[in-house]
């Protein structure tokens, strides 16, 4: 199914930390049938894969700490279904375990609704300031929790649904914005 079928609707998976192990992500893509992908670093080139087997598809990525090719940014605003996302993989920004660094302040600089990092492979959900910011954690290696990313739907342009999902898509959290 495609944007079109699903008329103002759109579904994007965020994944993050893939480190090379890129089936998963895959299975995810392929069950999920997602609009658009993003990918925040750390084997970037991972989300070449999924060009390759779905080349419709937009896929946003950035560069993490373990990537190396100047033609992938360190970081983006990216408007999938025309909302404001901020995306990096955040070892610039200073995250750390329990922390967003300063990623929520460069999204507001950029005028974003969402912020999405990675780096610390850690699921982390939560609204600053009026902002929300996520880690999907990692889909290969999580660090305190599953291996998992976040599923974002997006509904005439506006944010409508928030959920961070395991592996095999089940939810672990929620949160209707």
């Amino acid at each position: 199914m495609c944007g079109a079928e699903r008329g103002n609707n759109m579904k994007v998976l965020i994944f993050a930390d893939s480190h090379g192990y890129n089936m998963a992500m895959a299975f995810a893509v392929d069950r999920e049938e997602p609009d658009a992908v993003i990918h925040l670093g750390d084997h970037a080139e991972d989300a070449r894969e999924i060009e390759r087997v779905f080349p419709a598809m937009p896929i946003y990525r950035v560069r993490g700490n373990n990537d190396f090719d100047p033609d992938v940014p360190l970081n983006a605003v990216v408007t999938p279904g025309g909302v404001r996302i901020y995306i990096t993989h955040g070892h610039r920004e200073r995250v750390g375990m329990l922390s967003s660094g300063i990623v929520p302040q460069r999204a507001y600089e950029e005028h974003c609704a969402l912020a999405f990092f990675g780096h610390t492979h850690r699921m982390m959900l939560e609204r600053e300031n009026g902002l929300w910011v996520c880690n999907p954690g990692s889909i290969s290696l999580p660090r305190g929790g599953p291996a998992s990313y976040a599923r974002l739907t997006v509904e005439n342009g506006r944010t409508t649904l928030l959920e961070l999902v395991d592996e095999d898509g089940s939810l672990l959290r929620k949160e209707s914005l």
